[in-house]
């Protein structure tokens, strides 16, 4: 076997680091939760400078043993709890304390932990202790611990087999203290028994509680629902705080999380009464929803530089909160709706150089009636990703920079923010997606809400890209894709009044025309096709089609056109349909006056008269004519809600107008001469309807036995094979 030379092991020890390094790239994965189950916690992957360190340094004892409590009573020496994260465990242990050694049998419990027991008449304590751990082949470090006294208790509880978690208090005292020994035994974590608090599940029977120095962990649900609880002493010694802990209690005050305290498991805090939060320095991750409906926290909120976690809806509507608000750079991704309906913040919002990526909606409001309330943004360098609606109803920023570096703008990102006073916006050259990726598994290519509402109608009048972006481009102030067969967004304040959109685009973005209150008339090229479909990241998918959801409900185009030669639609009176004027596609909501649907129409399409409500349109009555078939549903439901007793459709087979709505005639499918009977006449009619395409005086829906709204060969078949459902 040849031996390895040290330049090989350069070699080996370099390609290792680099494995180890490309782990750190792996984001902490946020996991939701609910109250009504489990509360568990993702527990990130070890320490990558401790990974490589036993790697490289073979569990060197300094990195691998921790000490966490030094225990006294009356003065003496007690019991030592320390924590090993090493491989393999060291033969032959002791322990140094003031220059005096002790050996430990004690093996690690499986989160690390080691109990050790001082014998009887130990020696006097000396405060701070200096403590060195001892192997056959090393010394650890010199490690300074302040010594814990006991609080000890041998009654009031139940407990873990292993004795070291308290799991139920059964005693009477409405002030409990939660011991660090108890029955001998130290006491390291106190709940976690089964989804249940530590009274059982009952919601009261304490009203405060005091946790003693030492304890690491408070565990889940070791509160929960103790609506009587309104004061907790946490002790500095607290590590975790465990999952929906404090969830739905009364707890209140000032809540001032532990100097030990690194990370807060998902709703810990969740719908309290606290009024003040300070989070300590050593704080890494914010769990789910920890600080959520906290609505009467207020005053300023400060994350410490070393959070590098901040989880889903962490402090959801947590709306009594001002100032500034400052994202450390360690917390990569913000989560969903970190921030969301916190409308109280009303200085800075400042993203540090390190963030990368915003979730859904994480500074985002509901709707208009309590807008976010930043005065100014600053996004870094570092950002790559803006998540859906991140920015939604953020209406006093006043301006607005994209960093070059931005690789995705999602769906609804700067929704609703009509603060801005930027007369333009640069999509930056390394933008590469631009919506498509709300409530989706794979991006659709289809934008929605992404610039909707977006800056003022006075003053916003272009969106550009910059020099060398790959995949859009700007073509006077218009956002298309680069081979511009997308068209993405209309700037609201462009002047324009006419507005031909260029041969090629074949895809308007939803909302790409709304708020574009100066433009009257929009031409569509041959190129465009109107589709019923739209993908699932698009809001109005279910009642809109995609021209109708491209000019969404307020703008002010009254007429839209088609060029002569486009063989697909024509347009009568700025009114849309198809081309042998069959079927009705798009009423704009700016048309004036009465909406008169061409005779020889038979159908109208989803999303051809798409508004909500009679205010947002110019309309004044509805005439459908009588050769109308097929009304759509929406149709139907636009007219009889909000132009009741203002619809005419006479001599209709198919429909009456009764107490101002449209009735839709009752049918038979199959029975087209409405004598009763489904026989060979029927089919008689339908096929000399077909082969000579003369009209007939019968029922057209009827006929349309399978109802895909046409009369063909297969209704023929259907009817004569007696098949009919």
């Amino acid at each position: 076997m040849r031996r390895i030379n040290m330049k090989n092991k350069t070699i080996f020890f370099t390609f290792l680091f680099c494995i180890l390094f490309s782990l750190s790239s792996y984001a902490y994965e946020d996991v939701f939760y609910t109250a009504t189950k489990n509360v568990t916690f993702l527990e990130e992957k070890q320490d990558l400078t401790k990974i490589m360190k036993v790697a490289l340094f073979n569990n060197n004892l300094s990195d691998t043993v921790e000490p966490k409590v030094l225990y006294t009573q009356n003065n003496t020496l007690k019991a030592l709890l320390f924590k090993y994260t090493g491989s393999d465990y060291p033969e032959n242990l002791s322990v140094e304390i003031n220059e005096n050694k002790y050996n430990i049998t004690s093996k690690p419990d499986s989160n690390g932990y080691v109990y050790f027991y001082f014998p009887e008449n130990t020696d006097t304590v000396v405060s701070p202790s200096s403590i060195v751990f001892i192997n056959d082949k090393e010394r650890s470090q010199k490690f300074t611990v302040k010594p814990t006294e006991i609080v000890s208790q041998n009654k009031d509880w139940t407990t873990s087999d292993d004795g070291h978690t308290l799991y139920k208090y059964i005693g009477s005292d409405t002030c409990p203290t939660v011991p660090n020994f108890y029955k001998g035994n130290i006491i390291t974590t106190v709940g976690g028994y089964e989804n249940e608090n530590i009274l059982g599940n009952k919601k009261t029977g304490i009203t405060d509680i005091t946790i003693s120095e030492g304890i690491q962990k408070i565990d889940n649900y070791a509160f929960y629902q103790i609506s009587s609880l309104t004061t907790a002493k946490l002790p500095d010694s607290i590590e975790i705080i465990g999952g929906a802990t404090f969830k739905d209690t009364s707890l209140s005050g000032q809540l001032t999380i532990p100097k030990s305290t690194k990370e807060i498991y998902p709703y810990a805090f969740d719908s309290t009464k606290i009024t003040a939060l300070i989070l300590d320095t050593a704080l890494e991750k914010i769990g789910s929803y920890a600080f959520s409906d906290c609505i009467n926290l207020s005053g300023t909120l400060t994350l410490p530089n070393s959070l590098t976690y901040l989880g889903e809806g962490s402090f959801y509507q947590c709306s009594a909160l001002t100032g500034d608000l400052t994202i450390p750079a360690g917390v990569t991704k913000i989560g969903n709706g970190a921030f969301f309906n916190c409308s109280g913040f009303n200085g800075c919002l400042t993203l540090e150089n390190g963030v990368k990526e915003t979730g859904t909606l994480s500074f985002g409001a509901a709707n208009s009636k309590y807008p976010m309330s930043f005065n100014k943004l600053i996004l870094p360098s570092s950002l790559t990703k803006i998540g859906p609606f991140t920015f939604q109803y953020c209406t006093k920023i006043p301006e607005l920079t994209l960093p070059e570096g931005l690789e995705v703008i999602s769906d609804g990102a700067f929704d609703h923010m009509t603060g801005l006073e930027n007369t333009s916006l640069t999509i930056p050259s390394t933008v590469k997606t631009i919506g498509g990726d709300y409530l989706a598994d794979e991006n659709t290519g289809y934008g929605g809400h992404v610039f909707y509402d977006m800056g003022k109608t006075e003053t916003f009048k272009a969106i550009y890209t910059a020099s060398g972006n790959k995949y859009f481009t700007s073509l006077d102030g218009v956002l298309y894709s680069a081979d511009r067969t997308r068209m993405l967004a209309y700037p609201r304040g462009k002047r324009e009044t006419v507005f031909e959109i260029p041969e090629g685009v074949t895809q308007i973005d939803e909302m790409a025309f709304s708020r574009a209150t100066y433009l009257k008339k929009v031409i569509l090229p041959n190129s465009y096709t109107i589709s019923t479909y739209l993908p699932e990241n698009i809001l109005n998918r279910e009642s809109a089609n995609n021209l109708s959801a491209a000019f969404y409900l307020f703008t002010g185009i009254e007429n839209v056109s088609v060029k002569s030669s486009n063989t697909k639609y024509t347009s009568l009176d700025g009114i849309l349909y198809s081309k042998d004027m069959k079927t009705l596609w798009y009423v704009p909501n700016k048309y004036k006056g009465i909406i008169n649907i061409a005779n020889g129409v038979e159908r109208t399409e989803k999303g051809s008269m798409f508004i909500s409500n009679k205010g947002n349109t110019l309309w004044t009555n509805i005439i459908f004519p009588s050769s109308m078939v097929w009304i759509h549903n929406d149709t139907i439901d636009v007219c009889n809600e909000y132009f009741k007793n203002l619809v005419t459709i006479d001599d209709s087979l198919y429909y009456n107008i009764e107490d101002g709505a449209i009735v839709e005639k009752p049918y038979k499918l199959g029975d087209l001469n409405s004598d009763g009977v489904i026989d060979n006449k029927d089919t008689a009619i339908i096929l000399k309807y077909i082969n000579n395409n003369m009209l007939f005086n019968f029922n057209k829906k009827s006929a349309d036995v399978n109802k895909d709204q046409k009369l063909d060969l297969l209704d023929a078949i259907i009817i004569l094979k007696g098949e009919i459902q």
